[in-house]
């Protein structure tokens, strides 16, 4: 459940077409058997311990994890698309698709997010033979740019923001798209002299970020350095004005990547304790939350430097790979006009010690 738009790939046996126009009257029928589900949306900036944190709540008794649901996916980076595009007058190429004009009508979206999730609520509650009620979805990027959409449609649900450090995040990226470090090295150059300008190892939504009015001054080549500042810069950003405007929804607990990494075990059942979870204090299940952090969540996938499934983890032992070009994309982004995150080391209020 690590990667669950990877998996629907792979092992997807047959779908399931329902017409939109029936699909209220499904979600009806199923709603007494899946009543009792508690969400927990997790929001995330990348390289951060998200995944981590999915493989950490699938081992307890009490809650599943999920990652990127590319239905939900494709949802929010429609709506993301389609505001930016209203406030520029035009559209933007950036293949994210293309849905029908009704659908885009936000009232409608509300609606169509809390009916999609209640079939993968009815899915993973009627699978799962350990009987897990607690569902933790681990929301794609784009989410935070439609966290008042997620409120109206999930009043009572809870909400995780996990974070990093703007550079970590930079670097770990770059670690993953450009090895071995000469490549990287050769690219960032290009880049300096102004020959590398374009961004080909980015998805399509990250381009949203990046193309957001707040950002049209910064005098940057829109290469992927950019477009990886940006992206963390106004994750961050639109998660500080959520937490100002609805306090009491945004955010039940936030964690950035250092502490869950240091903390481990403690710092899971902490963050579980302000979501109102109780785990179990058994061996077994004790047992299982420690081994979640000895693997490596991400190992075998492309997301990772390390080729093997059930790799271990461990921290990067070499030197930092940035230099101070890439530390100025970084200032250049947070001096922009309406920008309140201050420097890649900014620290979200409330973030757990």
């Amino acid at each position: 459940k690590e990667f669950s738009c990877k998996a629907q790939r792979q092992y997807a046996a047959e779908v399931l077409l329902i017409p939109l126009e029936q699909l209220q009257a499904v979600v009806d029928a199923i709603a007494d058997k899946i009543a009792h589900v508690q969400h927990v949306f997790v929001y995330y900036t990348a390289r951060c311990g998200s995944t981590l944190l999915m493989r950490v709540a699938e081992a307890t008794s009490t809650a599943q994890g999920v990652s990127d649901p590319d239905v939900l996916t494709t949802i929010a980076s429609q709506i993301a698309e389609s505001r930016l595009a209203r406030h520029y007058g035009k559209s933007f190429p950036y293949h994210i698709g293309g849905a029908r004009a009704d659908l885009l009508e936000e009232s409608k979206v509300v609606s169509l997010m809390k009916n999609i999730v209640s079939l993968l609520d009815y899915h993973l509650i009627t699978s799962d033979n350990r009987h897990r009620h607690v569902i933790f979805y681990k929301i794609r990027n784009t989410h935070i740019l439609i966290g008042d959409l997620m409120r109206r449609a999930f009043p009572s649900a809870k909400t995780v923001f996990n974070y990093r450090n703007g550079l970590q995040v930079f670097e770990s990226l770059a670690r993953v798209m450009f090895k071995p470090k000469v490549l990287y090295k050769c690219i960032i150059l290009a880049a300096r002299v102004g020959v590398w300008r374009w961004a080909p190892a980015l998805p399509d939504y990250v381009f949203v970020f990046g193309d957001d009015p707040m950002f049209s001054a910064v005098d940057f080549p829109r290469t992927d350095f950019y477009y990886i500042a940006t992206f963390w810069v106004l994750q961050m950003q639109r998660a500080l004005e959520l937490q100002k405007k609805n306090p009491e929804y945004f955010f039940h607990a936030v964690i950035n990547y250092s502490t869950l990494a240091r903390g481990k075990e403690e710092a899971f059942r902490a963050l579980m304790e302000k979501l109102g979870i109780e785990l179990s204090d058994l061996p077994e299940e004790n047992n299982s939350i420690k081994t979640a952090f000895v693997e490596d969540s991400q190992a075998g996938t492309i997301m990772s430097p390390r080729d093997v499934p059930g790799a271990k983890w461990k921290p990067q032992s070499s030197s930092s790979w940035l230099g101070d070009w890439e530390r100025e994309v970084f200032s250049v982004v947070c001096r922009q006009p309406g920008i309140e995150i201050s420097s890649p080391d900014f620290i979200l209020q409330h973030t757990m010690p």
